[in-house]
């Protein structure tokens, strides 16, 4: 079972964090970052075919989940909350880790791995990442995104259409739901209005660890093609993967088959 803790960063800013497993010498602690919308439960699924053998750790960014942040859409931006993060894994005091970030919790991942600030980075897994090249939003489509998480209608709606193209488990979509609509105005507005504008290329180009790839088949949201285009030739050695029949939300439309590739991943780390 899951024990919580908290990390307050900042007057505004607390950060809520899971943890599952034991912490173990020989084998990496996994840190997990989630997507816009999601929070340190969201990788519940995955953690679970993971924990019996590595410590993991799930963060919610901040105005996600149980965290708090500040007023203020533009501290929600991609720099910002690789500096949050940094934070608190220097907190945790762990030896040695693996990012695994989805989404637009990949790209915040990146940002981390050229940070490295705790120094005992191994490795980093990207979940159908978000790339770190800027995406401009058409105003039609950046209005959708805003209005995404406006209901639990809505926000079922994109659970079930667009961010899975597999069929869900109820209780895994009533627990996206409740997450999406949790989330604060200022987090929800930061990745639709900047935070996917921001450019990271040349950051990433100097990441300095192992990094795999995994996308699935049929994701609308970070494609393939777009994947393959945007993210491997700006991260040097990167390998990918894909899984076949699914869609954006991978590790809950797949979790076993997304933990054995991180668990192979993993294998191949010199800790």
């Amino acid at each position: 079972m899951a024990t919580s803790a908290y990390y307050r960063l900042s007057p505004s800013t607390t950060l809520h964090v899971l943890n599952s497993g034991i912490p173990n010498a020989k084998s990496p602690s996994l840190i997990f970052l989630h997507f816009w919308g999601g929070s340190a439960r969201t990788y519940s699924p995955l953690i679970s075919h993971l924990s019996l053998f590595h410590h993991c750790i799930s963060i919610s960014f901040p105005g996600w989940g149980l965290s708090t942040g500040p007023p203020s859409s533009s501290a929600y931006s991609i720099s910002q909350l690789a500096n949050d993060i940094s934070t608190v894994i220097l907190k945790l005091d762990i030896q040695d880790f693996v990012l695994i970030g989805h989404s637009m919790g990949g790209k915040v991942a990146q940002l981390v791995a050229v940070r490295n600030e705790a120094k005992g980075l191994k490795g980093v897994v990207l979940l159908a990442p978000a790339p770190p090249t800027p995406l401009v939003l058409p105003e039609q489509m950046r209005e959708q995104q805003l209005s995404a998480y406006a209901s639990p209608e809505a926000a079922e709606f994109v659970a079930r259409n667009v961010l899975s193209s597999s069929p869900l488990q109820d209780d895994v979509v009533k627990s996206l739901v409740e997450d999406m609509l949790r989330g604060n105005e200022f987090a929800k507005r930061a990745w639709p209005e900047h935070a996917a504008g921001e450019d990271i290329v040349e950051e990433a180009r100097i990441i300095g660890v192992p990094v795999l790839v995994v996308a699935g088949e049929l994701d609308k949201v970070e494609t393939v093609e777009r994947v393959r285009r945007e993210v491997l030739p700006a991260i040097k050695g990167a390998e990918m993967v894909v899984v076949d029949k699914v869609g954006h939300l991978l590790f809950l439309e797949a979790s076993e088959v997304v933990a054995g590739h991180v668990k192979d991943f993993l294998k191949k780390l010199v800790i």
